[in-house]
C-alpha cells in the first residue's frame, strides 16, 4: 500500500511538473520574502530573460513603473491576510528588451498547517496579443469606412476649396475696395482653417491608435476635463454642470490621453447641443468587469435613426465641425476593448456611456 501511495504521489508530481513546464500561461513561485524560486518557459519567453537571470531576484525587476505603490500595497495586504491570501488583477510589466507586457495576473499565498506563509505562486496570462488583436480589429473597421469616407472627404474639401479659389481670384484681380478685401481675407482664413480641420481630423481617424496603458484614476481624469470645460465661458455660457463620482473606483488600465480626448469630445458635443442653457452632468461608476463614465445632458435629444449614425465619420448635424469627434471616440474606446453607447429620446436629452474593461483586484 505504501509503495502504491508513493507511486501515485510520484505520478501527481510528474503531472504538476509537466503542466508547469508546458503551460502557455506564465508561472512562477516565490519564497516568503517574495524572491523568485522558479519560473516556467512561458515566463522566460514573455520577458526575454534566461532562468539564471531571474532566480533569487524580486519580481520588482519586471516593473514598468506604471503600477502605483498603492497597488503593490493592496496586493501585499490581500496576500498576507489569512482570510484572503489571494490577489487577481491587471498589471503592466516590462520585458528585458523594454517591451511592455500587460498581464492578467493571479497570485496565491502558500501556507503551512499553522497558516504561516511559506511562499507565493503566480499565474499570468500575457495580454499582448489580445490587445494587439483589439487594435487590429478597430483598425480594420476603420479601414472598411475609408472608401465611403473618401467621397465625403472630397465633398468636405471641395466646398471650402472652391471658396478659396474664388477669393484668391478676386484678390489677384486687384479691383476690390478696402472693406471687400478685408471680407475676402477673412473668408480665406476661415475656409483655410476649415480645410486644415477636415484633413487633420481625417488623418487622426485613419491613424491606428497606439495605446500606452497605465493605471489611471478615472475620477481625477473626469474632474480635470470638466474643470477645463467650465473655464471655457464661450462654450459653457449659462449651462449648469455637475459631477457624481464613485469614491470606490480604483485605478483602471487605460491610455489617459486618449480617454481624456474621448470624454472631451463627448462633453463638447453635449455643451454644443445645450447651446448655453440646461444642465450637464458627468458620473462615474462600476459594473462587473467594467468601469464607466456617463455624460448626460438636458438638450434636444437624438432621434432613434440618428443614434445609429452619430458614430460614423463625418456625420454631423452642426454647421460647424468635422463630424469626427464621436467617430474618433468610438475608435479609441474599441481599441481599449470597451463600449460606447447613447440613450436618448427627442426632447428628453441624451446620455453617452463609455465602458472600459476592468478586472477586480
Amino acid at each position: 500500500m505504501k509503495a502504491q501511495r508513493t507511486s501515485a504521489e510520484r505520478v501527481r508530481e510528474l503531472s504538476l511538473s509537466l503542466a508547469f513546464r508546458t503551460s502557455n500561461d506564465l508561472m512562477w513561485s516565490c519564497d516568503h520574502d517574495g524572491n523568485i524560486l522558479e519560473v516556467n518557459p512561458a515566463f522566460l519567453r514573455a520577458f526575454g530573460y534566461r532562468r539564471e537571470e531571474v532566480i533569487g531576484r524580486n519580481p520588482r525587476m519586471l516593473s514598468s513603473g506604471q503600477s502605483t505603490p498603492e497597488l503593490y500595497g493592496r496586493v501585499w495586504e490581500a496576500l498576507r491576510d489569512p482570510a484572503r491570501g489571494f490577489w487577481r488583477g491587471t498589471i503592466v510589466d516590462r520585458a528585458k528588451d523594454g517591451r511592455e507586457v500587460p498581464l492578467h495576473l493571479a497570485i496565491t499565498a502558500v501556507r503551512d498547517v499553522g497558516a504561516e506563509v511559506l511562499g507565493f505562486v503566480a499565474v499570468g496570462m500575457d495580454m499582448t496579443e489580445q490587445l494587439s488583436l483589439r487594435t487590429r480589429v478597430a483598425q480594420s473597421e476603420a479601414l472598411a469606412n475609408i472608401g465611403e469616407m473618401a467621397a465625403v472627404v472630397a465633398h468636405e474639401i471641395r466646398n471650402p476649396l472652391g471658396s478659396v479659389v474664388i477669393a484668391a481670384s478676386q484678390l489677384a484681380a486687384g479691383d476690390l475696395g478696402e472693406a471687400d478685401r478685408g471680407m475676402v481675407m477673412k473668408l480665406l482664413r476661415n475656409e483655410s482653417k476649415r480645410l486644415t480641420d477636415v484633413l487633420a481630423g481625417f488623418l487622426a481617424y485613419a491613424r491606428q491608435p497606439s495605446l500606452r496603458l497605465a493605471r489611471v484614476d478615472l475620477n481625477a481624469l473626469v474632474s480635470e476635463v470638466l474643470g477645463i470645460a467650465q473655464s471655457n465661458k464661450d462654450l459653457l455660457r449659462h449651462t449648469r454642470v455637475s459631477m457624481s463620482l464613485d469614491p470606490s473606483l480604483r485605478p483602471c488600465p487605460m491610455d489617459s490621453d486618449q480617454i481624456r480626448q474621448v470624454l472631451w469630445n463627448i462633453v463638447v458635443n453635449a455643451l454644443q447641443a445645450l447651446a448655453g442653457t440646461g444642465k450637464l452632468s458627468v458620473s462615474t461608476g462600476s459594473e462587473p468587469g467594467w468601469v464607466f463614465f456617463r455624460v448626460r445632458d438636458t438638450g434636444p435629444g437624438i432621434a432613434g435613426r440618428m443614434q445609429r449614425e452619430i458614430f460614423k465619420p463625418f456625420f454631423t448635424t452642426k454647421q460647424q465641425g468635422t463630424g469626427l469627434g464621436l467617430a474618433t471616440a468610438d475608435r479609441i474606446v474599441k481599441a481599449h476593448g470597451g463600449e460606447i453607447g447613447v440613450d436618448s429620446r427627442p426632447g428628453d436629452g441624451a446620455a453617452f456611456t463609455v465602458r472600459l474593461p476592468w478586472m477586480e483586484e
